[in-house]
């Protein structure tokens, strides 16, 4: 038993003379090369610079954590969205490179080489961006034409329309919209499909049934007719005050070989043809080289739903510091178009990321704002020849401006039938501590309609204007909104419209 003790006591020596060797090892470790847990950190400041590809575009949308983002929205359209940026290569609608990028920077930049840095590494990527385009669309024709609905003509293969040479003139060419006398028209989404909007709505021609033949009227509801050997048009209200040898009556036939139209005059046999050289359409009696044929295209409804990407790069840049990584030049892209178009709050919320929230009563109205799948988000408080009294703001998802350097807010916005001065009605505000749905009334507001730099639509057109504000007073914070305040009266409801509210870093 003593040999046993002895034995056990021995040992306890041991290990407590081991324990003061390591005690005194980690002391002189410590010392000179710091904690153990810190021994394998790299502090590497570090910068990268990416440009994503197509690959990497893949990766964002099969990527889990974006897919359980993505899924938060239980109208199912921003799942939608994460799979068209795999297959466009680009980011759109919901999906903004701030909130999709970081579950795959490990990735881009590989795990050794995102593990070693340290604070004040900086990773910027170049993407793309698209635009979700759904709604109408102009279709081309291929032989089926009816004097009901109106037409564009289209140069084959060409990026724009054809329009009169400008109002007030009473002759001359049809020339290629997009001239010094016609605002741009077209965009085309693929080979065969043209975006429809309200610009291009100004330049339809329509067809009316003579006999066998037709008639073609300008936008301007003129008759399109040819004189003698001319070759340029002529244009006249009433075909009873044409002279001998003035012929206002077309054959309109398709040539399926060239996917146009042969559109001849019947009187001096003469085919409109597109001429790349001089820009403008005339009546030929023969074809050259740089001659093209016309297409006709009609406006269809809900035809398209498509994605344009934008030729021009974006960057963004992720600053790694004590909160992870956070980005800088992309903190807020909202389309506000395309899907469908929203009534219900709860649905606008989660589809958007927006809150709308009253001040006071709506009445007997159900909604003020809403999301409108063409015209973003729409704000009315007028129904059946009322006029309603509200205090309703549409509030964007928060904006994290800590490392922001001079964002810049854009937007686009559209109105009739405010009041005067329209600022009385219709605002723009920011806070920086709203909590979220139903803190309208605890969080504290900034009036900035003020400072918001561009032309307030005065109501005479649905043109939609372009606006910007400049955050810079809020570089820092980590939550901003913006809202938009919408004001009727029992005299006065304006219709609002706003869309594509995108806040970045001001470029260089």
């Amino acid at each position: 038993m003593k040999k046993n003790i002895s034995y056990i006591t021995s040992c306890l020596y041991g290990l407590c003379f081991l324990c003061v060797l390591c005690a005194s090892c980690e002391d002189y470790t410590e010392h000179n090369f710091g904690k153990p847990e810190d021994l394998y950190q790299a502090t590497q400041v570090n910068s990268y610079n990416l440009e994503l590809t197509p690959a990497n575009y893949q990766d964002i949308a099969k990527n889990a954590e974006n897919l359980a983002l993505a899924a938060e929205d239980k109208t199912g359209e921003t799942q939608k969205q994460l799979q068209m940026v795999a297959e466009n290569g680009c980011f759109l609608g919901n999906i903004t490179p701030a909130e999709y990028l970081p579950a795959i920077l490990k990735n881009l930049v590989g795990a050794s080489q995102y593990y070693s840095m340290t604070q004040g590494s900086t990773i910027t990527i170049k993407y793309k961006s698209g635009e979700l385009v759904s709604g109408d669309a102009y279709m081309p024709q291929t032989g089926v034409l009816t004097s009901s609905g109106k037409y564009l003509l289209v140069p084959k293969d060409e990026a724009q329309a054809l329009a009169t040479s400008g109002e007030g003139k009473t002759y001359g060419y049809l020339q290629i919209a997009g001239s010094t006398s016609c605002p741009n028209t077209v965009v085309r989404v693929d080979d065969n499909t043209i975006v429809a909007n309200e610009v291009a709505d100004g330049y339809l021609y329509s067809l009316e049934k003579a006999d066998d033949n037709w008639y073609i009227l300008n936008p301007y509801e003129e008759y399109l007719y040819m004189k003698g050997t001319f070759d340029s048009f002529n244009y006249i209200e009433d075909t009873g005050d044409l002279e001998d040898e003035e012929w206002p009556t077309w054959t309109i036939a398709y040539d399926a070989e060239n996917e146009a139209y042969t559109i001849k005059n019947t009187g001096n046999e003469k085919v409109i043809w597109y001429d790349t050289n001089y820009k403008s359409a005339g009546a030929y009696a023969e074809a050259k080289d740089t001659y093209v044929p016309i297409q006709l295209y009609k406006r269809v409804q809900d035809a398209v739903e498509v994605v344009m990407v934008s030729d021009e790069e974006q960057e963004i840049v992720f600053t790694l510091d004590e909160d992870g990584w956070g980005a800088s030049g992309d903190y807020l892209n909202c389309e506000l178009t395309g899907g469908n178009t929203l009534t219900d709050m709860d649905a606008v919320f989660d589809a958007t990321g927006w809150s709308v929230e009253y001040k006071g009563s709506i009445g007997e109205l159900t909604y003020v704002w809403r999301y409108d799948s063409q015209y973003g988000l729409r704000g009315s408080a007028f129904k059946s020849n009322t006029y309603y009294p509200t205090d309703v703001w549409a509030i964007s998802p928060a904006m994290n401006l800590k490392k922001a350097e001079k964002p810049i807010l854009s937007f686009m916005q559209a109105q009739k039938y405010a009041g005067s001065p329209v600022t009385d009605y219709l605002q723009v505000w920011v806070s920086t501590n709203y909590t979220g749905r139903g803190g309208l009334e605890a969080a504290k507001w900034e009036e900035v309609t003020g400072k918001v730099v561009g032309t307030w639509p005065d109501g005479s057109s649905w043109d939609y204007m372009p606006m910007t504000l400049d955050l810079s007073d809020y570089v820092g914070e980590k939550t901003v909104n913006i809202a938009f305040r919408y004001i009727s009266t029992d005299a006065v409801a304006a219709t609002w419209e706003v869309k594509n509210v995108v806040c970045r870093e001001a470029e260089e």
